[in-house]
């Protein structure tokens, strides 16, 4: 007898069909959540958005800069009348004696954060005349990093450089062994300090912390993040800050050879084939721009697209994708959702995607010769999203496309260390610019006005403006960028009341020429 084979009718395949397509989502529902920040889901998010501005990007793709245009484009910043400030000789009064106890911070954050948190805990080392405990370095929700302080910065270097301002130590002594991280993390404890308030004064830490370290001679402070402030800070104790933020905090040697390694390789590149398939035209490497690189922070991660309540042209799946992601992360709570893509634009709240930064760039007269580096931790839509600014800049390179797996091992999934070895590099580049506001930003504008070199700061208004602008064509549109931008390149601007010394270091970290 023949075997018997089931063969479903048309219908049947059907209702088959249907049913594995409703049942799809809860076997495999990493493909369709919108949570995961390394890379989009396939299903609501996956497609990438075509250009939006199509008409600029046809423009920039067949406009060189000239040679008169490039030389002024890649000329170092001149002398703006401010300098580093001499270091004054120390005096034996000056230099750190008679501890009045320990202190320890607990810092949260990226990179940057506890940068500018590390400035502050030796600032208030020096207040109270007490001894720093090298601050303990939290692990980020989002970047999800437990570096240490001693796996980032030279612990060495920090102590020498620091010796004669402010007693630090490694770790604490054995009679206060029982004062680690843990032991504040299970109980009320009688020598944490958690109320120390944003941008406190100077005399808040004398009345409320230096009692309780007279008393049982330590002090921990938690939470410590933006806990200084900026005003009303006699100059000794400004000045410290500014050093240990331009002086003290090193990075540990082989971060420090990692980003050496990828400026050689950028300054020094293979010599390549002129005729190249991946972007309309050549690029010649006898241009102004030969042996120079500028360092793009591209921030565009999920959790920033997601808080801003923008629209970035994926469509309706990508709206609702994102709609679903900021409703589980901030449960309601960003308020910017309320207003119209149009309003947050013309407001300058919403983060340049990467074509419009590729666009800016063009503008301001980089082209596809443009030594590009790309400074970023997950850009949100991956290659697919930054394929507009490739096709800007084919000589765009990052981490990857510089070093093998085996040079990258150290940092490989460390975001501190990733974000370590992008700031070095930044500081070694002609030209920085960050596509939008944030602590890394801050950081190197601030770093790079001391060491003036030249940084471009975008105009969020200007550019959201001039991208409603549907009409325009590319020669307004850069001529418009190219006036908005004129004294944003990295000139000196003073510290106002209330202002970050780690944005604006003049003049509380230099002197006048």
């Amino acid at each position: 007898m023949k075997p018997y084979y089931y063969s479903p009718n048309h219908s049947q395949r059907a209702a088959l069909a249907a049913l594995s397509l409703l049942l799809f989502p809860t076997f495999f529902p990493s493909l369709f959540g919108p949570l995961g920040r390394a890379s989009p889901s396939i299903f609501s998010e996956w497609n990438a958005p075509k250009p939006i501005h199509l008409h600029l990007l046809e423009a920039a793709l067949s406009t060189q800069s000239s040679v008169e245009h490039q030389i002024k484009l890649w000329a170092p910043l001149g002398n703006q009348g401010w300098k580093h400030c001499p270091e004054e000789p120390k005096s034996a009064s000056s230099k750190p004696k008679g501890s009045n106890g320990y202190i320890q911070v607990f810092l949260d954050g990226g990179l940057n954060q506890q940068k500018m948190g590390i400035c502050d805990a030796v600032a208030v080392a020096k207040i109270l005349n007490a001894t720093l405990v090298l601050p303990h370095l939290e692990v980020n929700p989002v970047w999800q990093d437990s570096s240490s302080f001693q796996e980032i910065f030279d612990v060495d270097h920090f102590l020498d450089v620091l010796r004669d301002e402010v007693s630090v130590v490694k770790e604490l002594p054995s009679e206060f062994s029982w004062s680690p991280r843990e032991y504040y993390a299970t109980g009320i404890r009688p020598t944490r300090i958690k109320t120390a308030p944003v941008h406190a004064p100077a005399e808040w830490y004398l009345e409320n912390v230096l009692p309780t370290m007279q008393s049982y001679g330590i002090a921990a402070i938690s939470p410590f993040s933006h806990r200084l402030s900026f005003d009303n800070m006699p100059e000794s104790i400004q000045r410290l800050r500014c050093k240990v933020n331009i002086q003290a905090l090193a990075f540990v040697p082989h971060i420090r050879e990692l980003g050496e390694t990828l400026v050689n390789r950028l300054r020094n590149p293979p010599i390549r084939n002129q005729n190249t398939d991946s972007q309309e035209g050549t690029y010649d490497l006898d241009k102004q721009g030969a042996g120079k690189f500028v360092v793009l922070h591209l921030r565009f991660d999920k959790d920033m697209a997601a808080h801003s309540a923008c629209d970035f042209g994926g469509g309706k799946a990508e709206k609702l994708a994102l709609a679903k992601y900021r409703q589980v992360i901030w449960q309601g709570r960003v308020l910017k959702s309320q207003f119209t893509d149009e309003e947050l634009r013309i407001q300058g709240r919403c983060p340049l995607t990467p074509e419009e930064i590729g666009l800016l760039l063009a503008a301001l007269g980089f082209d596809n010769s443009t030594r590009l580096y790309l400074a970023s931790h997950k850009v949100y839509g991956g290659e697919a999203r930054i394929s507009t600014l490739r096709r800007l800049f084919p000589l765009m390179e990052d981490k990857k496309s510089l070093t093998s797996a085996e040079e990258r091992a150290k940092v490989e999934g460390k975001a501190s260390l990733s974000a370590a070895v992008d700031y070095y590099l930044s500081m070694q580049s002609d030209i920085f610019i960050s596509a939008s506001p944030g602590n890394m930003h801050n950081a190197l504008v601030c770093h790079r006005a001391y060491m003036n070199l030249k940084t471009i700061r975008p105009s969020m208004t200007l550019l959201s403006k001039l991208f409603l602008n549907k009409s325009m064509q590319w020669s307004e549109f850069q001529q418009a960028v190219l006036d908005g931008h004129k004294n944003r390149q990295g000139q000196i601007r003073l510290r106002k009341e209330k202002q970050s010394i780690y944005t604006y270091p003049a003049p509380d970290c230099m002197c006048q020429a």
